[in-house]
């Protein structure tokens, strides 16, 4: 009887050291969100809200457009309803018109605006980010961190998303 229990010990004690060793092969995966963290960390910034007055402008002025857009198109169909057919014409060359500039308004409002954000993430912010990310990464056990902005990724837990802890440290940062 003695016998089994010692091989029962023996069995247990092998199963015990073989299981950390394969728990440390597992990869830990977590997930970011940069533009919540980007954002959430300059939220109270000067540029950060000149940035944002700055694209409720470019909204407005492209509201606008849409808005003379929307109008032409009613005077068209007023047009076309009384068969003015020289009015339905010129109307058609003017929404053809306007609505190639709104296009070309908002691709350059866009590039405007991707270019002032693209100022605002500076070297210095990134290589902070950067590190606050790996910080996280290396005191919380995780091997990957994948950017929830990535099109591949379909779904993940709350659990992996590291978003706050790096906000977190990235503040902590900053503080000192």
């Amino acid at each position: 009887m003695k016998r089994v229990s010692t091989l029962n010990l023996f069995a247990i004690l092998s199963l015990l050291a073989v299981i950390p060793v394969g728990a440390e092969q597992l990869t830990t995966v977590g997930v970011i969100d940069i533009n919540r963290v980007y954002n959430s960390f300059y939220r109270d910034s000067q540029q950060v809200r000149d940035l944002e007055r700055l694209r409720n402008e470019y909204q407005s002025e492209i509201n606008e457009e849409i808005q003379r857009l929307d109008a032409l198109r009613d005077q068209r169909a007023r047009a076309s309803a009384v068969n003015n057919e020289s009015r339905v014409e010129d109307l058609d060359d003017e929404i053809v018109q306007l609505t190639r500039y709104l296009e070309d308004l908002t691709r350059r409002r866009r590039q405007q605006l991707d270019l002032r954000q693209q100022e605002l993430l500076s070297d210095d912010f990134l290589q902070q980010l950067q590190d606050a990310i790996q910080y996280v990464a290396e005191s919380s056990g995780y091997t990957v961190i994948l950017r929830s902005d990535y099109s591949g990724l379909q779904w993940w837990a709350a659990a992996v998303d590291i978003s706050e802890l790096v906000l977190e440290r990235l503040i902590q940062i900053a503080d000192r």
